[in-house]
């Protein structure tokens, strides 16, 4: 019924966000819309994971409604990954809003918030 669900996340500029996933995690952009002198909307890819970015201004043309919706974030994003390290490593200079700590669960996450202002939590799960 459903193939694919893809988080699309609100921004004021794109390109902060697009330089974090490419540059720090390896991703690349699938599409890319421009809007004006800058882009309005990317689309980004590593493996099955695809995160999508629209500004502000770009969700004015889906109106009102929803581009009030989207003003009101930030997002949280939850993402697993196999080693936590190589991800500390990979934020290093960024943000992190929480270092690494141990969950109720035995996970191991750091939070990091990104350029745009979202939130992603790094969990490495345990292994079973």
């Amino acid at each position: 019924m459903i193939d694919k669900s893809t988080p699309i996340l609100h921004v004021k500029t794109v390109e902060p966000s697009l330089r974090f996933w490419t540059e720090r995690f390896g991703f690349s952009a699938t599409i890319q819309v421009p809007e004006g002198d800058h882009i309005g909307f990317v689309a980004l890819e590593s493996g099955p994971i695809e995160l999508m970015y629209q500004t502000y201004e770009g969700m004015k043309n889906a109106g009102a409604a929803l581009a009030k919706a989207a003003a009101q974030g930030p997002s949280f994003i939850f993402m697993e990954v196999p080693d936590i390290e190589v991800i500390i490593k990979a934020l290093e200079g960024t943000e992190v809003v929480q270092r690494l700590y141990e969950t109720p669960y035995d996970a191991k996450e750091v939070v990091a918030k990104e350029p745009g202002g979202h939130f992603v939590i790094f969990s490495q799960l345990p292994k079973h």
